[in-house]
């Protein structure tokens, strides 16, 4: 068997399979919607959301390429919406500490 027609062991850029990559699909969807159906960011602080992030962008891997940046412009869409509460949100509680 040649090279070119045995993948590495470690190639990255392995293709996943079908279960997988369904499993993946199945996680990130559900990820996508939690997010869409909250008015009020879930999160209790940074490392939350950091996980978030961190866990869907590991599922992107197991999916085509194309398919993994459609399901990544959605839950970044709705991530940002929810940031831009959270900083506000933030933002009030902060002032209310501060006493202004």
């Amino acid at each position: 068997m040649s090279a070119t027609s045995q993948p590495s062991l470690f190639d990255v850029d392995r293709i996943a399979d079908d279960q997988q990559a369904a499993a993946a699909r199945i996680r990130m969807r559900a990820m996508i919607d939690r997010l869409k159906a909250t008015s009020v960011p879930y999160w209790r602080d940074d490392a939350a959301v950091i996980l978030d992030d961190g866990a869907f962008q590991r599922a992107m891997r197991l999916v085509p390429p194309e398919e993994a940046q459609a399901l990544w412009a959605d839950f970044d869409k709705e991530m940002q919406r929810l940031y831009t509460i959270w900083a506000a949100t933030d933002s009030v509680i902060s002032q209310a500490a501060s006493g202004r």
